[in-house]
């Protein structure tokens, strides 16, 4: 059984995101776990204006908006292999899918952004760029604000082939395209022209681990940023998934680290899969 975890703020992003999950995981038997953090600061508890009461009553708020929220999307669903659990917690919700990770054993983190204005918020959103930087035991996958929902048949997996591929490094991606019968564009996003050897043997590898997916190779040639490369391939191919590995030889290291990104505005239209890399 899958075991899902989907942070909710219940908003119409982090619904969207459930809804995605949902459809995701359509043909599998599930859990998913909802999980509210009502109180993101501890440090507001040394205010004097947060009393007991008042923290009792968040407390239960969220708990009653989400025994709600299970009510409504299993009503809604129709599944009975799908399944709803709640966690509230008052911490960072950083700490909090960390430790729901490891506790619930989470195979999956899935959550919704709306994206804001300036700096590293233009890229996914503040929440989204700290769950993505701490969290490296866990895939996860960011669904864009207003994403219509539907089940992925075409995934784009960016790589350069600089380093070797792992079986379970990839499993999330492969088990997403077997469950959904996706095919996988790889893309190659590289001002180099040819492959040095070690990319070759790392392609070999690749092949091997895909064996059982259709897929094929791509080359995307870089004429202005290597973020907009990927988004317009993306776009031109009509893909329904983008699929990074979170190490230090791609983009996407760089841009979650940057303290200034006024070049960069990838804004993905679909959603990305974010999976994090074996030491």
């Amino acid at each position: 059984m899958k075991r899902v975890l989907i942070p909710t703020d219940f908003s119409d992003n982090s619904f969207n995101a459930l809804q995605y999950a949902k459809v995701l995981f359509n043909n599998e038997e599930c859990t998913f776990f909802l999980l509210n953090v009502y109180l993101s600061n501890p440090s507001n508890l040394l205010n004097e204006n947060y009393s007991d009461s008042m923290l009792t009553e968040m407390a239960n708020e969220s708990e009653i908006e989400l025994k709600k929220l299970a009510k409504k999307v299993n009503k809604e669903n129709n599944n009975v292999e799908h399944y709803y659990e709640t966690v509230s917690k008052a911490n960072t919700l950083v700490k909090t899918i960390n430790s729901t990770i490891a506790s619930k054993k989470i195979e999956y983190v899935i959550m919704g952004t709306k994206g804001a204005k300036g700096a590293k918020e233009i890229f996914l959103g503040s929440n989204a760029v700290k769950v993505i930087n701490a969290v490296d035991n866990c895939p996860i996958i960011v669904v864009p604000k207003d994403y219509s929902v539907t089940k992925p048949s075409l995934i784009t997996f960016s790589t350069n082939f600089k380093r070797a591929f792992f079986n379970e490094e990839l499993e999330p991606l492969i088990e997403i395209a077997i469950a959904n019968n996706a095919k996988i564009n790889i893309a190659r996003i590289m001002q180099e022209e040819f492959l040095t050897d070690i990319q070759k043997e790392n392609r070999k590898m690749l092949k091997k681990l895909l064996k059982n997916i259709d897929y094929i190779f791509c080359k995307i040639d870089v004429e202005t940023s290597e973020t907009n490369a990927l988004k317009d391939f993306a776009k031109n191919t009509e893909s329904d998934l983008i699929t990074l590995i979170h190490h230090k030889y791609n983009f996407l290291q760089r841009l979650v680290k940057e303290d200034v990104v006024d070049k960069i505005s990838f804004n993905s239209a679909v959603p990305l899969l974010i999976l994090p890399k074996l030491n």
